[in-house]
């Protein structure tokens, strides 16, 4: 394992908030201008990066594999729900927060984070995995997870399920199995534009951490609790489990640490666009980020080794 790779993708995502806290106090970035980079991200960007990671030319699973794998992704994540339910319970929540909670233990920062971590880890033979696994969180992320992240899941509205990720994400699953040709322009254009989602993400958050004051970030007492269940027991329930049914070490252990990244940073992308809590998310996104520095290295050695 290569710690100096994880290390230093820590450090990038906290340097690009950096940039982002400090555009924020030149009023750079206002919170208008955070809306609208935000709604820039969630429907053009990230689904370039979706659609980029199956026209890269790079795919070597078989159809099999791949499908075998989405099933597991999917099987992971239905765990993860259930263990879920509860937490609003649990750590008493605000009500209007109850489904934010919920969406930053489901899901993690499986892409900028996962791709070289795991790269690291176990090699250029895992990074697919890594797109499979990209490809069932837009799925889930990008319908369930905007009802959680709106606080509306009583009011569930069929619209917001049918956005421009989504309907990428179905592209992509459909690309890969027919084997259509894309025009090199059309997946060069994908992957230039899906590099900024990443940066753009990091920008906007720590643009809306600097208008928290610095005492809210770590006073956010409810935030502790959430990063021990989402960086530990998440990957050991994950691993508990599924070590039953894959035989494949390589699979299992792509799934055990996708599943202990920190909260996803479409947490707070969304809940702009939503309606939800961009602050909590905000905060909980740097929290869990400076946690996993630690927590990553050590599921992969207790667990993985």
């Amino acid at each position: 394992m290569n710690m100096s790779v994880i290390l230093s993708q820590m450090a990038i995502l906290f340097i690009i908030m950096a940039l982002g806290f400090a555009a924020n106090k030149f009023n750079i970035l206002t919170p208008d201008s955070n809306k609208m980079l935000s709604k820039v991200v969630i429907n053009i960007a990230m689904p370039c990066t979706i659609l980029s990671s199956v026209l890269s030319g790079e795919v070597t699973a078989s159809g099999t594999d791949a499908a075998y794998f989405m099933l597991l992704s999917l099987a992971a994540y239905a765990l993860v729900f259930i263990v879920s339910a509860p937490l609003p319970w649990l750590l008493r929540t605000h009500k209007t927060d109850n489904g934010l909670y919920r969406f930053m233990l489901v899901f993690g920062n499986v892409g900028f984070m996962g791709f070289p971590i795991i790269q690291s880890i176990f090699g250029m033979g895992a990074v697919f995995y890594v797109t499979l696994f990209n490809i069932a969180f837009s799925l889930l992320c990008f319908s369930v997870g905007i009802v959680m992240v709106s606080g509306k899941g009583d009011k569930i509205n069929l619209k917001v399920l049918i956005n421009p990720t989504m309907i990428v994400s179905v592209v992509t699953i459909l690309l890969f199995y027919t084997k259509l040709h894309v025009p090199s322009v059309i997946a060069d254009t994908a992957v230039l534009v899906g590099r900024m989602t990443t940066p753009s993400a990091m920008l906007v958050i720590g643009s809306t951490l600097a208008v928290i004051p610095f005492k809210e970030v770590f006073g956010e007492v409810r935030l502790y609790p959430l990063s021990v269940m989402k960086l530990l027991v998440v990957p050991l329930l994950t691993w508990l489990v599924l070590r039953f049914f894959i035989t494949d070490q390589l699979m299992l252990g792509v799934l055990v640490t996708l599943s202990g990244m920190p909260a996803a940073t479409n947490a707070a992308m969304l809940s702009m666009e939503y309606g939800g809590n961009e602050k909590l998310a905000s905060k909980a996104i740097f929290i869990t980020t400076l946690f996993s520095v630690a927590t990553i290295p050590l599921i992969v050695f207790l667990l993985l080794s």
